[in-house]
């Protein structure tokens, strides 16, 4: 009986390690408030390519039929340890503005409505997310949040659900430990 069940085990191990295809989405990304406004705090993960954004969260707005997509974002070369990049503002230097249309959509077929995100508004939620060689847990925010998030403190993911105003140094060190 413990030899057919040490078979399993050894002969289950390397299926379940083959089913891990890519590293799961990490910590690598924060917001910040600098001068009032929200800024994307991204960590490269050795990536060539990043990218930053936000876009308006329709989860808590019932029916999601036909909703546009309603998005901001910069992407470009990682420079630095850290890009930062003021939400709706101009991009970090060497990075530009993403096009709104959704390129994987409209190969794909799918229609997609695609919309500039020009202004955040009380009473909605958003969502900021990035990439540069790792994808990043969201952290989703109200413009009320903002005020919760001191200098240098940052509003980070606490999971995949929730999110905790923590400092800048400590999101920097668990995002640079999760590369």
């Amino acid at each position: 009986m413990r030899r057919r069940r040490r078979s399993w085990i050894v002969l289950t191990l390397p299926l379940l390690l083959l089913t891990a295809c890519s590293p799961p989405d990490e910590p690598v990304v924060a917001l910040a408030v600098r001068d009032g406004q929200p800024v994307g705090v991204l960590v490269p993960c050795g990536g060539s390519f990043g990218q930053l954004g936000v876009h308006l969260n329709h989860d808590d707005q019932g029916d999601q039929v036909n909703r546009p997509l309603i998005t901001w974002g910069v992407h470009g070369e990682p420079t630095s340890e850290v890009v930062e990049a003021t939400l709706l503002g101009q991009p970090p230097q060497g990075w530009e503005v993403a096009d709104t249309v959704d390129l994987t959509a409209a190969e794909s077929g799918m229609d997609v409505d695609v919309e500039p995100l020009t202004e955040l508004r009380p009473g909605f939620t958003y969502t900021v997310s990035g990439s540069a060689g790792r994808d990043s847990i969201p952290v989703d925010f109200t413009l009320a949040d903002l005020s919760r998030i001191g200098p240098d403190e940052v509003l980070a993911p606490r999971g995949r659900d929730a999110t905790t105003v923590v400092s800048r140094k400590a999101f920097l060190r668990k995002a640079r430990g999760s590369c």
